[in-house]
């Protein structure tokens, strides 16, 4: 039995489109994917990436701020309560928001250094004194994160 040619493109595509579907989501895996080392060298809004990965697979509550910081590298911002990473800006369907807020991973911990809580915030819920803080109701008012100056 010999294919139409219709059937040919019909399976030829059907190949294709398969192909794409394997190798995007083995490409989409590779660059979501969390490690230490690409958390450490991220740049810009690079962690925005793969914080979802992370928060997926790490249970934070019950770790020492020594594990926290081992497996995160060392803070933007610590405090006796909590520990800051920053995120960067949310990235859209077409790229970085203009007025998107930028975004923090908060590690909250309690009285013994152990983690409590793990949670992506904006500049405005931020802990009253977290310097990422936003204070007015303009972000011209916020405080720069220091990989941005």
């Amino acid at each position: 039995m010999e294919l139409k040619t219709r059937d040919k493109i019909i399976v030829v595509v059907l190949v294709i489109v398969a192909l794409a579907v394997f190798f995007g989501g083995r490409y989409r895996d590779n660059h979501t994917h969390f490690t230490t080392e690409k958390w450490v060298s991220a740049v810009g809004n690079d962690r925005q990436k793969i914080v979802q990965n992370l928060l997926d697979r790490t249970v934070f509550p019950g770790m020492t701020e020594a594990e926290v910081k081992e497996l995160l590298g060392e803070p933007e911002e610590e405090a006796d309560t909590f520990l800051t990473y920053y995120l960067g800006i949310p990235q859209g369907i077409f790229g970085t928001s203009v007025d998107g807020e930028k975004e923090y991973l908060l590690i909250s911990l309690d009285a013994d250094g152990k983690a409590t809580a793990a949670e992506v915030m904006t500049g405005k819920v931020l802990p009253k004194e977290s310097k990422f803080r936003i204070i007015g109701e303009n972000t011209d008012d916020a405080v720069v994160h220091p990989a941005e100056q």
